[in-house]
């Protein structure tokens, strides 16, 4: 992270920061409009002293690991954070600067056989860089801190820049992100020296060697005048990277020295060696081009990068996040999402073609210091000032919050591509607006008939007086009464701007599902609002039998009244079994 702005923090933490969902419920979520739909930030915990890290175990038990820059690393799991720490190296770290401290944590693959864990913090009295292996004790909540190993110590000459990622990736082998050494403009010019390991990702194999061995693929071990461990140069401060979870690929997010904030990726193919060319360039953007930045690694820009702007606008500090690759929040998957530290701004990144493309997402009042992922692929976000974390969720559409009643069914039947919204730009669904009998067309036979069915061509006459064939659901009405699933509304009429009752949603449904000659059982008088003899009696009743409605409330079954399309979600969602 960056110097200049730690005398922010200071200052935001000496005096109230405003901020009052530090203890919201889970459910009571900060939302905030996206393009696709709908960013969400339900609080998991709040007051926590600096968190600076989020990771899990990888063990099964989807437990959160948060690190405090102070020395500690707490648990969250999944109620609570636990009262007492898994891990208290206080007494070892220097946290004195604004960016020393325990900075970083990494489970081993094999953590669940070994109990090994990796962590990067700043020595006391001097602040050098400490890579230590520890190892959980008997207690899975507690580690052993006497199991402490030592893998690697670094001299910094200052104390900023000082990175503090881990990573095992893909491959097995743990990468380690190095700041520049700190100052400002890397004086000694440490991100292109061969000779040391600041201003780089190293790649070291923990499994063999002591107390580390060297990958045979690291990219300049055969060059005798480049250490063995660096696997990519020219990095300033690397302040949080990761890999994708599902491709190999991997992210890293670089603080600017005054201009620029970049994002640098490294596809699963690479071999390593990449040069992100800092100090000749700051982003893509000449820095100290009287540098050389060519004689080691292939020069490489990166992929998304921001100015920070008028009275840095946009931010002056990045934080880089992951690829969302969860299955709960479609509207996210494949996004990048990152954030500044700055300004709480966080983007969400794609890759479109040979290019990436990035969009604001989420305007926030957090001073972001890092993301999360859980073991299901979902992410967190942590803000600095008040100590909290916070679960993203994500809507496919604007105006259906992840708290809405029904936000699981309409989002699965959007998934299911049986509806694309109500509007676009952006992407709305209308859930309490009512469905009409031609949009209910539509829906029952792409359920049928799955999402990419079109009806046979209209002909010259949709059999319907008031359904023109210019209609925009001509075929599809023709269709459905072709099926026998509707005989119109009467008077060779269709109706079809008319709102579909709940009692002829029933109807629909069940001819839908159990053919146009299904007779239900006899009415038994099941809901209070629907007597026997009512003329869809036995039709509410049965879809009741089946699980598809509960009715309307207090024994109601509210059969004259229209069907919104939120109730229609969950109907055709129930009625499909659509995943």
């Amino acid at each position: 992270m960056k110097t200049n702005f730690f005398a922010l923090v200071t200052l935001l933490l000496i005096f109230s920061f405003p901020f009052n969902r530090a203890n919201a419920s889970p459910r009571d979520a900060i939302e905030t409009a996206v393009g696709p739909g709908t960013l969400e930030f339900e609080p998991i915990a709040s007051g926590l002293s600096l968190p600076v890290d989020i990771e899990h175990a990888g063990d099964g038990s989807n437990r959160l690991f948060i690190v405090l820059r102070g020395g500690r690393i707490v648990i969250y799991d999944g109620s609570q954070i636990l009262p007492t720490p898994f891990l208290d190296i206080t007494s070892l770290v220097n946290s004195g600067g604004g960016e020393q401290g325990l900075l970083g944590i990494a489970f081993h693959p094999d953590y669940e056989t070994n109990g090994y864990f990796y962590v990067n913090y700043t020595n006391k009295p001097g602040g050098d860089t400490v890579i230590a292996r520890y190892q959980v004790s008997t207690n899975p909540d507690v580690a052993d801190n006497t199991s402490a190993f030592t893998i690697l110590t670094l001299s910094q000459p200052f104390e900023n820049h000082n990175g503090g990622q881990l990573k095992f990736g893909p491959d097995g082998y743990l990468y380690i992100g190095m700041g520049d050494g700190g100052s400002g403009g890397d004086p000694q010019n440490r991100a292109q020296s061969p000779s040391s390991l600041l201003g780089k990702i190293l790649r070291i194999d923990v499994n063999n060697g002591s107390p580390y061995g060297i990958p045979v693929s690291n990219p300049f071990i055969s060059n005798p005048n480049v250490d063995d461990e660096i696997w990519a140069f020219g990095l300033r401060n690397p302040w949080r990277f990761s890999f994708d979870r599902l491709t190999g690929d991997l992210f890293v997010a670089v603080v600017g020295q005054n201009s620029w904030e970049e994002v640098n990726y490294q596809p699963a193919s690479s071999t390593g060696g990449e040069n992100y060319g800092w100090s000749c360039y700051e982003g893509s953007h000449d820095y100290n081009t009287n540098r050389d930045c060519t004689a080691y690694g292939i020069l490489t820009f990166p992929v998304l990068e921001y100015q920070h702007g008028v009275n840095d606008s946009n931010g002056c500090s990045i934080t880089g996040g992951y690829i969302y690759r969860g299955n709960k929040y479609p509207a996210l998957y494949g996004n990048y999402l990152y954030g500044d530290f700055c300004t709480g701004k966080i983007w969400a990144a794609v890759k479109s073609g040979s290019s990436w493309t990035s969009d604001l997402v989420s305007d926030t009042n957090f001073l972001i210091t890092t993301f999360g992922e859980d073991e299901a692929g979902e992410l967190y976000v942590a803000s600095y000032s008040n100590g909290a974390i916070y679960h993203i969720a994500a809507s496919s559409f604007s105006d259906v919050p992840t708290v809405y009643w029904a936000w699981d069914y309409i989002e699965r039947l959007y998934a299911s591509g049986i509806t694309t919204g109500c509007a676009t730009a952006p992407l709305q669904y209308c859930p309490e607006s009512p469905v009409t009998r031609a949009q209910m067309a539509v829906f029952l036979l792409k359920g049928i008939y799955g999402s990419s069915y079109t009806p046979p061509a209209v002909g010259s006459s949709t059999g319907f007086a008031d359904v023109p064939t210019s209609y925009w659901a001509a075929s599809w009405i023709k269709q459905l009464a072709v099926e026998g699933i509707t005989g119109g509304c009467g008077g060779g009429n269709f109706c079809p701007n008319n709102p579909v009752t709940r009692a002829q949603k029933a109807v629909f449904i069940l001819k839908s599902t159990q053919g146009v000659a299904y007779n239900p059982p006899a009415a038994t008088g099941v809901f209070t609002d629907v007597p026997i003899g009512y003329w869809a009696d036995k039709w509410i009743e049965q879809l009741a039998a089946e699980g598809i409605t509960g009715g309307c409330g207090g024994s109601n079954y509210c059969p004259d009244t229209p069907v919104t399309r939120a109730q229609m979600a969950v109907f055709l969602v129930k009625t499909f079994n659509l995943p």
